[in-house]
């Protein structure tokens, strides 16, 4: 009998060894928006909150409702980022944006608050930024084809004349050491649309480029017959005056106000570690001369490096822009800009840009989504399409 009764038992712990166990142990992130008289019940129903595993790239979404708390269940351990979105109109012709982000370590069931701002947006956004470059059919790189194309999502006309465009001082591979300026963005270049007010209108619905070469980069001897564009059209030029390396083609060259890193030619990051802003600093060329000067930053007494710190309400449209989703921990924009974050999966050399997504048309006039949320207001890996509208 005995001798039964041990069989009996070594072929239950035979069974049990040979079962599956589970793959993870599953938890559940609890997340609490504090409520305020500026943030109201009525603020945050209905706002979605995006999950995502910065280790694999998959994203879970929620909808939150007037309590301000949202549950996920059943969550494997992991790093993971959290992003609440939600745009709601307070005027006739104004939107508000709610925005917030929340990066965590689940390795146990967690309660996190989710800080969130509110914001408004702007008439011009950035429509599409490309950074990536492309390949020459000799197979290296390129990026002379790089640029920046500026939109009026208004249905009025907006002047372009001393809009400024600014590059962060971070690269975004490691932690922004500019934290302890959460009202400023800490820049390394500043270039500035030249004008006085009135000499460079942006219609409705329209755009305006600024290139980093202005040429027809297909068909130009000089190009990339496998470049995805076609700049000799473009409106303005970042044209660096250097021993004459940098060509300077027909385009309205832009104002150089700041360049910390000044060489033959202006480059942004073809992985993806340029986040940019547009800001408003001053369209009178000395009064912004002075501000800039007045508002030189430096990581120490040593260095020899001087940067610009723009003040936030000077900005009127940034991109968070990461190399990957591991490295979203290194966001840099304050979430009062950018609550998100965007890149180009395919990489440098792809020929992809990021292209703002379309809300909606309103009398043939195409409406830019723009809830100051890089994450759920970009669409990754888009053909480039300058002046187009679709």
């Amino acid at each position: 009998m005995m001798k039964k009764i041990i069989y009996l038992i070594s072929i239950v712990l035979l069974v049990s060894s040979c079962m599956k166990k589970p793959d993870y142990n599953s938890y559940i992130i609890e997340l609490t928006v504090p409520l305020s008289e500026e943030i109201t019940p009525e603020t945050v129903n209905n706002a979605k909150v995006t999950l995502i595993n910065l280790q694999k790239g998959y994203t879970i979404e929620a909808l939150m409702d007037s309590t301000g708390v949202i549950l996920f269940t059943s969550i494997e351990p992991g790093f993971y980022s959290a992003t609440l979105s939600h745009s709601f109109p307070t005027g006739a012709f104004t939107t508000s944006n709610l925005n917030g982000m929340v990066q965590m370590e689940v390795f146990s069931s967690i309660s996190e608050t989710l800080p969130v701002v509110l914001s408004t947006s702007n008439a011009l956004v950035i429509k599409e930024y490309y950074y990536s470059g492309s390949l020459t059919p000799a197979s290296k790189s390129y990026y002379s084809d790089q640029y920046v194309e500026i939109y009026n999502n208004s249905d009025m006309v907006v002047f372009a004349d001393g809009v400024s465009i600014i590059e962060h001082e971070s690269y975004g591979i490691g932690t922004n050491y500019w934290t302890f300026m959460p009202d400023s963005i800490v820049a390394r270049m500043i270039w500035t649309i030249p004008g006085s007010g009135n000499d460079y209108p942006i219609n409705p619905g329209h755009s305006i480029v600024l290139a980093k070469d202005a040429f027809d980069h297909k068909d130009d001897p000089n190009g990339n017959p496998d470049c995805p564009v076609n700049l000799g059209n473009a409106d303005f030029e970042f044209w660096v005056d250097y021993k004459g390396y940098d060509i300077d083609f027909n385009s309205t060259n832009m104002i150089e106000d700041l360049f910390t890193f000044r060489g033959s030619d202006i480059a942004f990051h073809v992985r993806g570690g340029s986040a940019i802003a547009l800001v408003n600093i001053a369209i009178d060329p000395v009064e912004r001369r002075n501000y800039i000067d007045n508002n030189l930053v430096r990581k120490s007494s040593y260095s020899t490096r001087w940067y610009g710190r723009i003040a936030n309400t000077m900005v009127i449209d940034a991109v968070e822009v990461v190399f990957d989703e591991a490295h979203a921990e290194y966001k840099r924009m304050p979430l009062v800009l950018d609550a998100g974050y965007t890149y180009v999966p395919a990489g440098s050399k792809s020929g992809k840009c990021l292209r703002r997504k379309i809300e909606t048309i309103i009398n043939g006039r195409t409406v830019y989504q723009d809830t100051n949320n890089s994450t759920e207001d970009f669409l990754k890996d888009s053909d480039p399409k300058p002046w187009i509208y679709e």
